[in-house]
């Protein structure tokens, strides 16, 4: 996740993508109730993860940051993906997802404290978005909970919401 390191919660460590981290995103993506929540809510094919593992790894070497692997600190076992993405429009966006097996252990909300930190130490004069289904409570609270606001309903026409968190004020 990070150029240098990596993100560690009390629980949790975001490591940069690996290769070998792909059939494990496949693995996540085949369950439809976390592809539900991401993106197209279809699948992952082996070649997208390629693709995604690239790109962050891209991302890393440009930028500084991007998607990693989320992992059990108990257990060495990856257990999602969580980061800072940059979608095409360039405008940094926070992301997150956890194995369905994960849900409700409070595992999202550590990794977005460690996400928000780690983005206002290194930019505290940006502001942070996050896109989410609506219809994902969760999540819709998780964001709220750490200072985020919705900005705008059905985002670029899609079934997803835009969250803001604004800057740092000094």
């Amino acid at each position: 996740m990070l150029k240098v390191g990596q993100l560690e919660t009390e629980r949790l460590i975001v490591r940069p993508f690996t290769p070998a981290d792909e059939p494990g995103l496949v693995a996540m993506f085949a369950d439809p109730r976390v592809a539900h929540f991401v993106g197209e809510g279809t699948a992952l094919s082996p070649e997208d993860a390629a693709l995604w593992v690239a790109n962050s790894c891209d991302n890393i070497d440009r930028f500084g940051y991007a998607t990693g692997a989320v992992i059990l600190c108990e257990t060495g076992e990856m257990i999602g993906w969580a980061g800072i993405a940059r979608p095409p429009d360039d405008a940094e966006e926070v992301i997150y997802g956890l194995a369905h097996a994960y849900w409700g252990r409070g595992y999202g909300s550590e990794l977005l404290r460690g996400l928000v930190g780690f983005w206002c130490q290194r930019h505290p004069d940006k502001p942070m978005r996050a896109t989410v289904d609506p219809l994902n409570l969760a999540s819709v609270h998780m964001l709220t909970a750490q200072g985020f606001v919705l900005n705008q309903a059905s985002y670029e026409g899609d079934d997803c919401d835009l969250y803001i968190r604004p800057a740092e004020v000094s």
